[in-house]
C-alpha cells in the first residue's frame, strides 16, 4: 500500500473507468452530472461536470456568484463549503470533503481514518452568460462491494442533499483492470 494512497490518485497507474454518466442534481440554474469514476488498487476518482447559467443574475450578483473579482477558481473562493460532496455506505460510515482533519496535503505519514474523500482538482472557464467546471474527487479505500450513495448539498444553487446510488462492486471489479505503467 503506497504511503500516499488516501491523498490523491497514483501517478503510476492507469485506472480503469466505470462510466456513470448521471445527473446528480438539475435546477433551473445549475447541473451537477458525475460522468465516470476511475478505480484503481487503492482508491476511486469521481468525474464531475457541474455548470451554472447567469439567468436573470445582475452584473454583480453574478461576479459575486463566480468570484470573478478574486481571479480565483469559483468552486474554491467563494463557493467554498457551501458546496459539498460526500459518500455514504450502507455500514453507515462516511466521508465528505469538508470538516475532516485533512484538508489539503497533509505529510504521507499522518493518515485519516478510512474513509476519505478529497477534492484533488480539476478545471473551470466561465463567460457573461455561464460557467462549466469539471472536479475530480478521490475516495480511499475503495467502496465496499455493495451500493452505496453519492451525495451532494449546494444551497446557494438551490440544491439541498441528494444523492444517487453507486455500484461499489463494479467498482471494486473496474480497480482489478488497473494497469501500473511499468511493471
Amino acid at each position: 500500500m503506497s504511503a500516499t494512497a488516501w491523498q490523491q490518485p497514483p501517478r503510476d497507474v492507469l485506472g480503469h473507468p466505470v462510466p456513470i454518466q448521471q445527473f446528480v442534481a438539475r435546477t433551473d440554474q445549475a447541473v451537477v452530472a458525475l460522468r465516470d469514476v476511475i478505480a484503481f488498487p487503492e482508491g476511486c476518482s469521481f468525474s464531475l461536470h457541474m455548470v451554472i447559467r447567469r439567468g436573470s443574475l445582475d452584473e454583480s450578483a453574478w461576479k459575486a456568484l463566480l468570484g470573478s473579482q478574486t481571479e480565483t477558481d469559483p468552486f474554491i473562493t467563494p463557493f467554498g463549503d457551501d458546496l459539498k460532496f460526500g459518500v455514504r455506505f450502507p455500514d453507515g460510515s462516511k466521508a465528505t470533503t469538508v470538516g475532516n482533519a485533512f484538508r489539503g496535503w497533509s505529510h504521507p505519514t499522518d493518515r485519516p481514518e478510512a474513509p476519505m474523500l478529497a477534492d484533488v482538482g480539476g478545471e473551470s472557464s466561465s463567460g457573461g452568460r455561464s460557467y462549466q467546471g469539471d472536479r475530480r474527487l478521490w475516495l480511499w479505500p475503495l467502496p465496499p462491494p455493495d451500493p452505496f450513495e453519492f451525495v451532494l448539498e449546494w444551497r446557494s444553487m438551490g440544491i439541498d442533499t441528494t444523492s444517487v446510488m453507486l455500484d461499489g462492486s463494479a467498482i471494486i471489479r473496474a480497480a482489478q483492470h488497473a494497469l501500473p505503467y511499468w511493471p
